[in-house]
């Protein structure tokens, strides 16, 4: 019947949610009733983290003395005296307690202060008055004087015409009172009837509700039956006096913000347990119909339970107490609205749960939904198991079930707004499962964020990691070449591993399709472009080392390709088997599909040389939408789209000798293609492969390692008229620290639900 408040918990997601509807099936009786819990300890309290993500089975919700709109709930009203009588001024100090104390104690919050208007003299109080005294040299003596009261604006008053104007008293609350219609307005109320519940019967705020409707819900499908109940009353707490009269707002009951709720009084009464002979009062059984699984399904929707007592409570049996006050009739939500949001979805979600980051960069495991997509602006925080030392990873990022064109874009978890970002991973459309590989920092966790422009699923997979020479000795360099197409089913006959070969043709799915590169060196993995031509239907394409590569169930792809675009592409870093034949490693896809791998570069151990990696804060070097100058001529372009067959120069950061680039294909007039090169490769006619394949209609993008030439440039070619988007993540160079370690490909992150 009367909650005291605890200690504050912390706010933690920003974004709104909206309830789901709870079940309302017809209470089943129990084959055989729970014995009642009648010498109940408490579980130990929630910690910020259980409660800002909602997992709350166990332990418990507890708040301070401030009111719920401390946490986040809206302002109640207070009915103060009307018309009171000024009376002189008696001195205020330590131990005081009385109205005028809080009135003191709010004319200091006004100053700066940040008390707790309840309206006791305590040690914080005494602190804040001679804070004041001193700011406005006042003798420092911690007593509340005339003096200073009338600088605060204080008076000490008696008396005034009590419930005032707006207010009537019904015996139990003020509810219908004209003075709470505008309060009032933002309850809402459960709308069909829950078990024994009519409709109507539980008034909250819209987070709450769902929290009491679900425990009402589950409780009576499990078989306790309930003869009454409710929530919302507007009311002081039966410890003090429920009218209000001669109290502070710090005498609200949660009831009055539709907080708590009563559930069978009768057989639930309010008592004070006393201790008998010398046996503590947490020994002392209660009266109650309470099994303890209700209690435990309480706390799993973020209830608290009065029969753990208030102020005194016991945590254990032989926790000594002379007196307790147990209110087993009354459960109440002590957390902050997004609490109880965290709580909702993880008790009636789809069953998955993710890592989201806010703007403050606070990390809360987020559940969602039945049929929810992460919205637009959500940072999903992905945690990778890298290697001691590792500071950057390289994932797929697949993109699926796209509700609105948009784009991601990986970065680190730090807070940040949300909005815009100067760069971009991916770019998504509907309809598409696009996948996206990249580079992506790596924070003291081993955590990196994907901050999403659209409502879209993700699915991470990564490939390997970057370590820095000193915890990597024998991580391995990278050497660019120049690129060698290795299967081209199109006009190529193709091989198995096993030696099987085929005239050109579509690939028939599941064939094992073998890429051989002829290098001077034993690389641990190879760089390569694998593209996607004309797949029969939506499906992906897996690469990894021939002699662990299987058709079959898969922990991780490489391309996800629809049959709705003519061709798919992406850059890949595949597990790279060495024999006398060269460098080899193999694919397959899940659909029949004509397939092209380019290769363009391999990571082998330092001894057969190579460049070291340098990661960079992402930033856009090219947009043609905008203004752009090329280096060399120092010809500006704006807004002008790039003619088919025509060339865009862009400038590396000095001493690259390749750039690790997020190539994009923007307002294609035509599909076509994007190639990225050394400037000096188009003019020399040596062989180059596309790496964006350009849809009309849409935004394409995929990674590429691009040489540097001599004049500290690289250029990207387009077959048809398009724009270029090109972002910066990361260099190659002699005097780049950063080693590729390799890993077998895992999955990550799969935002989607349970099959």
């Amino acid at each position: 019947m009367f909650g005291l408040r605890r200690t504050l918990l912390a706010c933690a997601l920003a974004a709104g949610v909206v309830a789901s509807a709870v079940p309302t099936a017809t209470p089943q009786v129990a084959v055989a009733a729970d014995p009642p819990w009648t010498i109940p300890t408490s579980p130990p309290r929630c910690t910020t983290t259980q409660a800002n993500n909602g997992d709350v089975a166990g332990c418990v919700l507890m708040a301070g003395a401030e009111l719920p709109d401390a946490r986040g709930w809206p302002r109640a009203p207070f009915p103060e005296p009307e018309n009171p009588t000024v009376v002189a001024w008696v001195n205020l100090g330590l131990g005081a307690n009385e109205t005028t104390v809080a009135k003191v104690q709010e004319a200091l919050n006004r100053a700066g202060a940040s008390l707790i208007a309840d309206g006791a003299f305590g040690s914080q109080t005494l602190a804040a008055v001679k804070a004041y005294q001193y700011a406005n040299s006042l003798p420092v003596t911690g007593v509340v004087d005339q003096v200073m009261a009338t600088k605060l604006g204080v008076q000490r008053t008696v008396g005034g015409t009590f419930p005032p104007t707006g207010w009537k008293w019904l015996g139990w609350g003020y509810n219908g009172s004209p003075a709470l219609a505008a309060f009032e307005r933002q309850l809402v109320a459960n709308t069909t009837p829950i078990g024994a519940m009519r409709v109507g019967q539980l008034r909250s705020f819209k987070d709450a509700l769902p929290l009491f409707e679900g425990f009402y819900a589950e409780i009576q499908r499990k078989g306790y039956v309930i003869n009454d109940g409710g929530t919302w009353v507007f009311r002081c707490t039966a410890s003090t006096r429920k009218d209000c009269a001669g109290q502070t707002r710090y005498s609200l009951s949660n009831h009055a913000f539709g907080l708590a709720s009563d559930i069978n009084t009768v057989k639930n009464p309010m008592v004070r347990y006393y201790a008998i002979n010398g046996v503590t009062a947490c020994s002392t059984p209660m009266k109650t119909d309470m099994p303890r699984w209700v209690v435990q399904t309480a706390e799993k929707w973020g209830l608290y339970w009065g029969g753990y007592a208030w102020t005194s409570g016991c945590q254990s049996p032989t926790q000594w107490r002379s007196s307790v006050v147990r209110d087993p009739m009354h459960f109440e939500f002590n957390g902050t609205p997004a609490q109880a949001q965290a709580i909702l979805r993880r008790n009636t979600g789809s069953g998955k749960c993710i890592d989201v980051v806010n703007e403050a960069g606070v990390q809360v495991n987020w559940c969602l939904m039945r049929g929810e997509t992460p919205p637009a602006g959500t940072r999903v925080a992905v945690t990778t198991a890298p290697p001691a030392g590792a500071t950057a990873a390289l994932v797929n990022i697949v993109s699926t079930g796209v509700q609105a064109p948009g784009w991601l874009a990986a970065e680190d978890c730090a807070a940040r707004p949300t909005g815009n970002r100067a760069w971009s991973t991916a770019n998504v459309r509907v309809g598409r499962t696009t996948s996206s590989t990249a580079v992506v920092p790596l924070d003291s966790k081993g955590r990196f964020c994907i901050y999403q422009s659209s409502a879209f699923h993700l699915v991470v997979d990564v490939q390997g990691y970057f370590s820095p020479s000193a915890a990597a000795p024998d991580g391995n360099l990278f050497t660019p070449v120049s690129p060698m197409r290795t299967v081209d089913s199109r006009t190529n006959t193709y091989c198995t591993p096993e030696g099987v070969c085929f005239a050109p043709s579509p690939v028939v799915a599941p064939t094992e399709v073998m890429s051989v590169a002829a290098t001077g060196m034993t690389p641990v993995a190879t760089m390569a472009n694998i593209t996607v031509v004309a797949p029969s239907a939506p499906g992906y394409t897996v690469a990894g080392s021939c002699d662990v590569l299987a058709p079959g169930a898969q922990r991780y792809s490489n391309v996800n390709f629809t049959n709705l675009d003519p061709a798919t592409a992406n850059m890949a870093v595949v597990p790279t088997l060495s024999t006398e034949l060269g460098s080899q490693f193999c694919t397959w896809s899940t659909r029949n599909t004509q397939l092209v791998v380019d290769v363009t570069g391999f990571f082998a151990p330092p001894a057969q040389g190579g460049l070291g990696y340098t990661a960079l804060t992402p930033s856009r070097l090219v947009d043609t939408r905008k203004c752009w100058k090329d280096p060399i001529t120092q010809v500006e372009r704006c807004n002008l789209p790039n003619a088919a067959g025509s060339i865009v120069r862009i400038a590396a950061p000095a001493g690259a000798s390749a750039v690790l680039v997020n190539l994009v294909a923007v307002n294609a007039t035509a599909p076509g293609t994007v190639t990225p090169a050394a400037c000096s490769t188009f003019t020399a006619a040596r062989p180059t492969a596309p790496a964006v394949q350009a849809v009309v209609g849409g935004a394409v993008a995929n990674l590429a390692a691009v040489p540097v030439d001599p004049d500290g440039t690289f250029c990207v070619k387009v077959s048809s008229q398009m724009h270029v988007v090109a972002d910066l993540v990361g260099t190659f160079s002699p005097t780049g620290d950063l080693r590729y370690v390799t890993v077998t490909p895992s999955r990550l992150l799969d935002s989607r639900p349970p099959a």
